[in-house]
Parts: C-alpha cells; structure tokens; sequence
C-alpha cells in the first residue's frame, strides 16, 4: 500500500508540474505571437509610408519564431495535437497496447535525453555568440528552446508512465 501512495505522490507532483508548465508556456507563446504581430506590424508600416523599417525586426521574429514552433510542439505534444495514425492501435488487445505504449515512452524519453544534453550543451556553447543587429541579445537564448520543449516532453512521458 505504501508503494501505492509513492506512486501517487509522484505522479501528482508530475502532473502538477505539468499542468503549471503548460500555464506558463502557453502564456509565453502568447506574449511572443503579439510581440511577434506587432513587430511586424510596426515594420510593414515603417517600410511602406516611410521607406524605413526596423533593422532588427527581421532577427527578432526569426527568433521568437523558432521559440514559438518548439515550445508550442512541446504543449502539442502534451496535449496529444501532433499527427497520429491510429488505426493498428485502437484495433489492438490491451496487452499490445500497452507494449506499444511503454515503446513509445521509452523511445521518446530517450530523445527528450538526448535533445535536453545535447541543447544545453550547444546553447552553452552558443551564449557567447551575437547577432551583429543584435549585439545585446546571445544566440544561445535561442538555443535554450530545445531543451525546453524536451522537458516539457519529458516531463508528460514520466507521468504517462506512471499511468500504465
């Protein structure tokens, strides 16, 4: 019974995280989507009234693009929005469902691994470079959304786990 209630300690705390990361995420995709519009918006009409627009607006949305293609599949993913066939599966026995479901999991734990070294490697590796438009702004922020986006994965694969 003991081991029971650990289980569902942790899978609340996960499933907590979860559901708090997803806020806040989903809140920074919309932050970055009207940043992102008015930026280019502000641009479009500094370009056609008056033949000058912002330098750095092109560099900015590239970047607040990439953030918001990988941490709005991280949400995606968690909230089951990616592409699926799913034909063999719902015609499967429970049993085999459940194999393909912990091959699933074990696969994409291992590329959310790999993904969450690998990105804060190169993003370290990155923090020292700038964009010339951008002197301030490190290179390596950038870089950062990948391991996010896995986390967030990881994160949703841990719960799902505890759930079989």
């Amino acid at each position: 019974m003991a081991n029971n209630e650990k289980k569902e300690i942790v899978t609340a705390i996960v499933s907590t995280s979860i559901d708090k990361l997803k806020i806040a995420s989903n809140f920074f995709l919309f932050v970055l989507m009207v940043g992102l519009i008015f930026i280019l918006g502000v641009n479009i009409v500094l370009r056609y009234f008056f033949d000058n627009p912002i330098a750095w607006s092109n560099t900015a949305s590239r970047y607040s693009y990439i953030f918001i293609v990988l941490v709005g599949s991280g949400v995606s993913y968690i909230e089951g929005g990616h592409a699926q066939i799913e034909f063999v599966y719902d015609r499967a026995p429970k049993r085999l469902k459940f194999i393909f479901d912990l091959f699933h999991c074990v696969i994409m734990i291992s590329v959310s691994l790999i993904l969450i070294v690998m990105g804060l490697k190169h993003s370290i590796l990155m923090w020292a470079v700038h964009p010339p438009i951008i002197p301030w702004f490190s290179v390596g922020i950038v870089y950062l959304s990948i391991p996010f986006c896995a986390l967030l994965i990881l994160l949703f694969l841990i719960k799902k786990i505890l759930e079989l």
